[in-house]
């Protein structure tokens, strides 16, 4: 997977508001649906899920370096610390899977610019590597 590919649109989500869909039933009561992704975000996921850097026994990888499975700050700070490729997929493993746990997981990694800090360390640290394919 080419990782560099998807840089310039992470940098670009840092800080942009991601649209909602919201419905309004009779009843009057508002409800927040699930984030609009765009189709760049839909088939990062989709890719990553099928290159070698993603990992799904993520929380193991993560609990085995002693950091809590969770998508925040401090989280993301203390992988982003490491030079360990499979740390760094395993992170971004848990945000890409996340979603379907909590809906907004993307769109909050997007606008924090944590996506695009994870992965371009992780593509700093695979460019000399081949590029293989699950």
């Amino acid at each position: 997977m080419d990782l560099n590919a998807y840089l310039p649109y992470f940098k670009s989500m840092i800080d942009r508001k991601i649209g909602w869909t919201i419905s309004n039933p009779e009843d009057g009561i508002v409800r927040v649906g699930y984030p609009l992704y765009d189709k760049p975000m839909l088939e990062f996921t989709r890719k990553f899920r099928a290159s070698a850097e993603y990992d799904p026994h993520y929380r193991k990888t993560l609990k085995a370096n002693r950091i809590k499975p969770r998508v925040d700050e401090a989280t993301i700070a203390q992988v982003l610390k490491s030079d360990d490729v499979s740390l760094i997929g395993a992170m971004i493993s848990l945000i890409v899977d996340w979603e379907e746990v909590e809906e907004g997981t993307w769109a909050q990694a997007l606008q924090s610019g944590e996506l695009y800090r994870l992965t371009k360390r992780l593509a700093e640290l695979t460019s000399h590597r081949p590029q293989l394919e699950k």
